[in-house]
């Protein structure tokens, strides 16, 4: 490091800089630098702007997960409440999951199934989701898909910092998913069609929970199906689909 800094390390300076964090021999080169460099004080200007730039937005974010959460808590807890009452809505697998602290995906997902299995969830095309938890996620103009073998479908539409998601999943009629093993866990509420999951056919409305280390490999019903996977953690695929 010479006598003056570069530009290369002012910009490394300039985050501590900007906080006043710097020790006083690289905050005097910094201030001496951006004295004679007009392409790093418009860098400075930017990021001094940016916390108010960010800050209507980031609110904005916020709030909205806030909203979600508290709307999907609330069918959460009447989920919780059913299960108390000995009315058998969700897989026995997966009721430690939501009876802890369950994650965002936990949530919309048992939200999603409450409806579901009190037949008032009416479809917001052209996707088969009930509408109020359509207007919980991001547009679905915004969805990012992706193409799978065989041509399935699938999209993520929210995660949460614990390392889980919630993904919307299309797999054509009469296709298989290969066998795989998954290394975390992975809970699938069939939302329309219809698929066969370790020989148990399941619906519209059926939740099948699968555990750290379990293995399957679905087949798909001649209808296609669609379906929502709350997942965390990943797979180890063990062969190709059947």
């Amino acid at each position: 490091m010479g006598m003056l800094f570069t530009c290369e390390e002012t910009v490394a300076a300039l985050s501590d800089y900007q906080d006043g964090i710097l020790p006083l021999g690289p905050f005097l080169k910094t201030r001496a630098h951006l004295f004679n460099c007009p392409g790093c004080r418009a860098l400075l200007a930017t990021l001094r702007a940016l916390p108010a730039l960010a800050g209507p937005a980031l609110r904005e974010d916020i709030g909205r997960r806030e909203e979600i959460g508290a709307r999907a808590s609330q069918a959460l807890d009447r989920a919780l409440a059913r299960l108390a009452q000995g009315e058998a809505l969700v897989p026995p697998e997966a009721r430690q999951v939501l009876e802890a602290d369950p994650d965002l995906p936990m949530r919309l997902l048992a939200s999603t199934h409450e409806r579901l299995v009190r037949n008032r969830a009416a479809a917001g095309a052209p996707y088969p989701l009930p509408q109020d938890i359509l207007d919980l996620l991001p547009p679905a103009e915004h969805w990012r898909w992706q193409d799978g073998e065989g041509g399935l479908r699938k999209a993520e539409l929210c995660s949460d910092p614990r390392g889980s998601r919630l993904l919307l999943v299309y797999a054509p009629p009469s296709s298989a998913l290969p066998p795989h093993r998954h290394l975390g866990s992975e809970s699938i509420l069939v939302l329309d069609g219809a698929m066969d999951d370790q020989g148990r056919g399941c619906a519209r409305g059926d939740w099948i929970h699968h555990g750290v280390g379990s293995c399957h490999a679905p087949r798909i019903a001649a209808t296609g199906c669609w379906y929502l996977i709350r997942e965390q953690g990943t797979v180890l695929l063990l062969g190709p689909a059947a």
